[in-house]
């Protein structure tokens, strides 16, 4: 296989990582947003003690930590994505285009041997004859 081809098809497949974290990441932060909203609601709608008010608290809490964490990695991910990605996916995919046909012509090319002699009249095993050549 055509080292080039396969970088290329690992480049695609690395912004496709990409993206997908990214979307993964938008998924989490709103799971998490939810699960925000269902701890307030509980605390709203509901009566409780001492003991239940810290366990919510900390509940939101622990929400709120995972949250900012899932946060940074999208922050990081999202600036890699525009200052990079976004800018040379298009090229990288119309430079794997080009490689892809490239190789496919090169293979051919491989299968249907062709040569033009250059002095000889023939390359035909029995047409050239053999060199006499004096060894000092």
């Amino acid at each position: 296989m055509c080292k080039a081809k396969h970088y290329t098809e690992q480049l695609i497949e690395i912004y496709d990582n990409i993206n997908k974290d990214i979307n993964h990441c938008n998924s989490e932060i709103s799971r998490l947003d939810l699960i925000q909203q269902d701890i307030l609601h509980a605390i709203e709608n509901g009566n409780f003690n001492v003991v239940r008010g810290y366990k919510l608290a900390m509940r939101i809490k622990e929400t709120r930590a995972e949250r900012r964490e899932i946060k940074n990695e999208f922050y990081t991910l999202d600036n890699l994505k525009k200052s990079f990605c976004d800018k040379n996916f298009q090229l990288l995919k119309e430079t794997h285009e080009r490689i892809k046909k490239q190789d496919y012509n090169l293979t051919k090319a491989k299968e249907v041997k062709y040569y033009k002699p250059k002095v000889l009249e023939s390359i035909e095993m029995d047409k050239i004859a053999p060199i006499n050549r004096k060894v000092i």
